[in-house]
């Protein structure tokens, strides 16, 4: 009966659910524990025993949050956050340091810290995430839209490394279909706002989607040369009476735009063919 079990929820997950194999190749593509894994999706480690082992068949809560860490691996990391209670420090900064190595250098950076070697890429500049939240705040002081925030943060790194040939934050870019943008956007400006930084919130005008940042924190200028304030005053100034049509057709004008295939990051070098000053 047991073996016969077996096989019937074996067929089931195959046509319906997940295997046992994509469950155990998921939790050690993460080079997690069972314990660890069981922890961050939700359930006890026995029931996810169970699932790898084949003898029972997830329900619908957990195979949506297996399917979804398949098909988005990065999901893990707000689930890791909403689950955060649940581990003690050292198996926090387990978790954080097995995940760093997979996940791309922007979200990595959120993570731990990475000695990463200055190249093309980040600007030759170490990662700050002091001053990637605060030219949020600068920038986004009055609520501003997402797609306009993220040009405009662009524009401020690669201004920056034109004029002094480093970037402001050492974030990586790339390109999207609207442009360019810092990779991972999405996890930094969920981080943004779980750290209480920002408000993002999407309203609806006319069945038009809009995704708001706005800024609760004051803008730390201290964290600033006198040459980065005022590329900063310079790319907002630029920009202030830009809706982010306007604004994304002005970067899809840009070489660095232009000659970089989609989805692939931007090279700094790009950055003295800016035409903004």
């Amino acid at each position: 009966d047991n073996k016969a079990s077996e096989i019937a929820i074996s067929i089931y997950n195959e046509k319906y659910g997940i295997s046992k194999e994509e469950i155990i190749a998921l939790r050690k593509k993460y080079n997690l524990s069972q314990d660890l894994f069981s922890k961050i999706i939700g359930c006890a480690k026995k029931t996810l025993i169970s699932y790898e082992k084949g003898k029972s068949i997830p329900n619908d809560s957990y195979l949506i949050i297996i399917r979804s860490l398949i098909s988005k691996p990065e999901t893990i990391l707000t689930l890791i956050d909403a689950n955060k209670v649940q581990f003690t420090d050292k198996e926090f900064n387990r978790i954080n340091n097995n995940l760093a190595l997979l996940m791309p250098n922007n979200a990595k950076n959120f993570l731990t810290v990475v000695d990463e070697t200055p190249n093309k890429y980040n600007g030759y500049t170490k990662f700050s995430k002091e001053k990637i939240y605060n030219i949020i705040l600068f920038l986004a002081d009055k609520t501003v839209l997402k797609t306009k925030l993220l040009k405009e943060m662009f524009y401020v790194d690669f201004l920056c490394y034109k004029n002094t040939c480093k970037s402001m934050t050492g974030l990586e870019y790339s390109k999207l279909p609207l442009g360019p943008v810092p990779d991972q956007f999405e996890y930094i400006l969920n981080q943004g706002a779980t750290d209480k930084i920002i408000d993002y919130e999407v309203s609806y005008n006319n069945d038009y989607e809009c995704h708001n940042i706005s800024s609760t924190k004051e803008f730390d200028r201290t964290l600033f040369t006198d040459k980065e304030l005022e590329i900063l005053n310079k790319v907002k100034n630029k920009f202030k009476n830009y809706g982010s049509k306007e604004i994304v057709d002005f970067s899809h004008k840009e070489k660095a735009f232009l000659e970089t295939e989609f989805y692939n990051k931007i090279s700094y070098d790009y950055a003295f063919d800016i035409a903004l000053d």
